[in-house]
């Protein structure tokens, strides 16, 4: 903020506010987007062969409906299977929380990188405009 005038505060702290926004909801939605794709790939591929279509679809859904899921099947006479589909379900989730907050890490040292090669060491000197020079220049004629 010391690098504009104090008539133009307003303008540069609303654009530091929208940036910050837009940035932290894209940066949720591309974590999320990581984790479920992960999550979706890890269960495809670890699924065991056993479990019917329409309950493998509802476990692709989330790491909750997975879990549901489970319970029933157990519930339903199965209860190695549903053990199965629940531990599936755990490591795939796991998986995708791991990857996403590698990918977290990454960016954000590669925005420490950038900050401490691009940003200056010392704050620049504050920016008038004319109207707070005219105003200093006629404060010191009057003096």
């Amino acid at each position: 903020m010391g690098a504009i005038s104090r008539s133009k505060a307003g303008v540069g702290s609303a654009v530091n506010d929208s940036t910050r926004l837009v940035g932290g909801t894209l940066g949720v939605a591309v974590i999320g987007s990581v984790c479920a794709s992960v999550y979706g790939s890890r269960l495809t591929a670890t699924l065991p062969a056993s479990v019917p279509g329409p309950v493998a679809a509802i476990a692709h859904q989330s790491v909750g409906a997975a879990y549901v899921a489970a319970g029933k099947i157990a519930a339903l006479g199965h209860p190695g299977l549903g053990q199965a589909l629940q531990h599936t379900a755990a490591s795939a989730f796991l998986r995708g929380l791991t990857i996403s907050c590698l990918v977290a890490a990454g960016v954000a040292a590669a925005g420490a990188l950038l900050a401490v090669l691009f940003l200056p060491a010392q704050p620049a000197a504050p920016a008038t405009d004319e109207a707070e020079t005219t105003q200093l220049t006629s404060a010191g004629a009057l003096a």
